[in-house]
């Protein structure tokens, strides 16, 4: 029997795609109730936790789904709550605002407080722990931990519910789910970095896993894998999906001066670029390398839904048009081929 995973990658506010490709599929096969498997980044890691902590609460999907979906059209600007700022940040934030590019990240603070979204998250998952998903439910949600030990310094992790046996892996088991989730979705510059602390251990800051498993299919395979959950590679059947093609690129006419480009040219401050190039340039090749490879082994097991966005939709885009554009990318990908490959392998799940 196939071990079913379904992968969410980053992307900020356009984890609403992602809610909406997840509930167009689920209404049409219930693949929600058979997933083996819930691997997400960042704002996928959100929802990977919410979905594989519901199905262990044995709750409604669909209304599950429903909730989560709700929560990013409706409770954006408590997701993305201004961070407080002192005299100069203040300052900053007024030059970088009058340029009408006030969504972008934080120059010299993070740009947002995480309250707002824990508080969120909260409403969700309440106090229970990584402990609490069930055992044959695999959970794995990429991050960074900032210091790891004095050989190893930052390393990267896949924070999971699962038993490894490896060195240097730490038993998350009593670590509140919430903390699992402002984890991985701690947007570097956007968000501060989450500190975990538990009465047993002082794991440290953890900051987003976007910048180096933006799309966690391969991570997560590799956990079920490590844990005895899925045999190897041919028990594998995996659902992917993205946040959205952006129409993002940096062109001749941009670059102009190889030689000038330095950070404020790839933040895209004194420059053409979109505002934090250099982040979305990492976060998009980041999930595409990753779904290409795991395409290469998996072949027609692997289905991916990624549909292109019309413009592209910021990680904190909360506009009317921005919401309208990822409700018409849903649209285009339920008549795309990658479409029919998903309803036909979820039906047979």
């Amino acid at each position: 029997m196939a071990f079913k995973v379904l992968s969410c990658d980053g992307g900020g506010i356009r984890g609403y795609l992602t809610c909406l490709i997840l509930k167009a599929l689920q209404d049409e096969t219930g693949f929600l109730d058979k997933v083996d498997g819930f691997f997400g980044t960042s704002t996928g890691g959100l929802i990977a936790v919410a979905l594989a902590d519901g199905r262990s609460q044995g709750r409604d999907m669909s209304a599950l789904l429903d909730e989560i979906t709700a929560i990013y059209r409706h409770r954006g600007d408590m997701i993305f709550r201004e961070a407080e700022r002192g005299r100069i940040r203040r300052l900053l934030h007024a030059l970088i605002e009058r340029s009408g590019r006030d969504s972008g990240p934080g120059l010299v603070s993070s740009h947002f407080t995480s309250r707002g979204l824990a508080e969120i998250g909260a409403t969700l998952v309440a106090d229970r722990t990584l402990g609490s998903i069930l055992p044959e439910i695999v959970l794995a949600v990429p991050a960074v931990c900032l210091y790891a030990d004095d050989d190893t310094g930052w390393a990267p992790y896949s924070l999971t519910n699962q038993e490894l046996r490896r060195d240097g892996f730490f038993d998350m088991s009593d670590v509140p789910l919430l903390d699992i989730a402002l984890a991985t979705s701690a947007a570097q510059t956007f968000f501060p970095p989450h500190r975990i602390v538990t009465p047993r251990r002082d794991f440290g800051y953890f900051t987003d896993g976007g910048v180096f498993a933006n799309n966690p299919v391969l991570n997560g395979i590799n956990v079920a894998i490590a844990a005895g959950r899925a045999q190897g590679l041919g028990d594998i059947e995996a659902m992917s999906v993205g946040t959205g093609l952006q129409p993002s690129s940096i062109s001749e006419e941009m670059v102009k001066n190889p030689d000038d480009w330095g950070l404020l040219k790839w933040f895209g401050l004194t420059s053409g670029a979109p505002l934090g190039a250099l982040l979305d340039l990492g976060l998009t090749t980041s999930a595409e390398n990753q779904y290409w490879i795991a395409h290469l082994v998996l072949d027609d097991r692997l289905v991916r839904v990624n549909p292109p966005l019309p413009r592209t939709v910021g990680l904190t885009s909360r506009d009317p048009e921005a919401y309208a554009m990822m409700e018409h990318a849903c649209r285009t990908a339920m008549e795309s081929r990658s479409w029919q490959q998903a309803l036909d392998m979820l039906r047979g799940w």
